[in-house]
């Protein structure tokens, strides 16, 4: 029994960890695009960290090729890679880090459960259909409280959301694992993007303060591509499948705790109704998914 309650303990923790620091990043992406740096820089930095921490397992098992085919691999790094982060980054201009945190995850778990019924046959029911409906109302409350309405970053965050939702798909068609998917993105991304943005995108990292690249650096390359895979892995392991991966659904919360102690976002009745609405709509949607094995396609299977 004291072990059954030691897992349970570290299991959570180590979900907490992976929430707060998927949490923090786009806290910092705000507070990076708002100060000093901006979307390219953070980008950059974010990749080129990622990828030298991340190129061992490139080494070792390669960009999956045969499982994912070019296209396939072009979706996983647009999906989660460079242009993702751009757009992240873009939108957190106009839109706070409340909005990221709650429109990303919401639209995300909405996309994936149409997506997973359209290719994979899950059942969607009627648990996954309420946390639709949640996800929804609250995406719409959180945007008619904000004192300009659906901003251009509203709009970027449900782009974002959705296209996270098809790298996830492509993922798990493929049978790639989280920590080779990571390496993946992070690898490709710098190869591909860190050329185009030192030749022809505008920078302002030669101006800002050397702890503001090194923590940009250090969180969104190391904790957030690196540790936050691994800590939800092992929570996932610990506390079982369903109760793992229903933790994230606390992202739009803590996001809006840390918006409002880091960024002073305001954080009122209505922000805190809305968080809590696409927060139990996510966590309906992640319980109630149901997968059926997939057959993996010849063109797919590892030779």
């Amino acid at each position: 029994m004291a072990k059954i309650h030691n897992a349970t303990l570290i299991g959570t923790l180590w979900a907490l960890t992976a929430v707060f620091v998927w949490s923090g990043s786009l806290v910092l992406l705000r507070l990076g695009v708002t100060t000093h740096l901006n979307a390219y820089d953070l980008t950059a930095l974010r990749f080129g960290s990622a990828a030298l921490v991340l190129m061992p397992v490139i080494l070792k098992t390669g960009f999956a090729f045969r499982r994912l085919g070019v296209f396939g691999l072009v979706l996983v790094i647009c999906g989660f890679g460079a242009p993702y982060i751009v757009l992240v980054s873009q939108a957190l201009q106009t839109a706070p880090a409340s909005a990221a945190g709650a429109f990303n995850p919401g639209i995300m778990a909405v996309s994936s459960a149409v997506l997973g019924a359209m290719l994979f046959q899950d059942r969607l029911g009627w648990l996954r259909g309420i946390g639709i409906l949640c996800i929804l109302a609250g995406l719409l409350g959180s945007a008619w409280h904000h004192p300009t309405g659906f901003t251009t970053g509203h709009i970027i965050l449900i782009l974002t959301g959705a296209m996270w939702a098809v790298y996830a798909a492509v993922v798990r068609r493929a049978r790639v694992s989280a920590l080779h998917a990571t390496a993946i993105v992070a690898v490709g991304s710098a190869l591909v993007y860190l050329p185009i943005y030192f030749t022809l995108l505008p920078k302002r990292i030669a101006d800002a303060p050397l702890q503001d690249i090194m923590l940009q650096a250090g969180f969104q390359g190391v904790l957030v591509s690196v540790f936050a895979v691994f800590a939800f892995n092992r929570s996932a392991e610990l506390l079982g499948p369903v109760i793992g991966a229903t933790l994230p659904a606390l992202i739009p919360l803590v996001t809006l705790g840390l918006g409002l102690a880091i960024l002073e976002e305001p954080a009122g009745a209505s922000e805190v109704t809305t968080t809590l609405i696409i927060g139990v709509g996510v966590a309906l949607i992640l319980m109630g998914r149901g997968h059926k094995p997939v057959p993996l396609p010849k063109t797919m299977a590892v030779k």
